[in-house]
């Protein structure tokens, strides 16, 4: 129960954090979406997670299959492999994209999204190696 709390607490101060960014940007007269589209999402976020923290509180049947679903091996097991396939073609997309935008002209741009790359495998190589180590 108290890390519902440090989640409920997670989420309102997530949504003053977007109210203030959604505010201060319409103040400020900020000519592009950004910040007031980002604040906005944050309190529409965070509104959505409250609601169903408010949920999991107050309802038990909803609370006894949401904790189901989190902790059923298979929804795990499924959510890793998601996480693998979108990591293995982000990689291959940014692969295509380096060339592309080389051929293109857009040099600099080749060269931010193949250094994203190559920090995105640097992570993975570090994490498999951590990995072999511990189990």
């Amino acid at each position: 129960m108290d890390n519902i709390r440090k989640k409920e607490y997670y989420y309102i101060l997530l949504a003053i954090t977007g109210a203030a960014m959604f505010i201060i940007s319409l103040l400020k007269g900020v000519s592009d979406s950004y910040w007031p589209g980002m604040g906005l999402g944050f309190v529409i976020i965070s509104a959505l997670r409250l609601v169903q923290i408010h949920r999991y509180r107050t309802d038990e049947g909803y609370a006894k299959k949401t904790d189901i679903e989190n902790s059923d091996e298979r929804n795990r097991f499924l959510a890793e492999k998601a996480r693998s396939i979108t990591f293995s073609y982000s990689i291959l997309l940014e692969a295509v994209a380096v060339i592309i935008l080389r051929i293109m002209g857009r040099n600099e741009a080749s060269t931010v999204t193949g250094l994203l790359m190559c920090v995105q495998l640097s992570v993975y190589w570090a994490g498999y190696f951590y990995l072999k180590r511990k189990y």
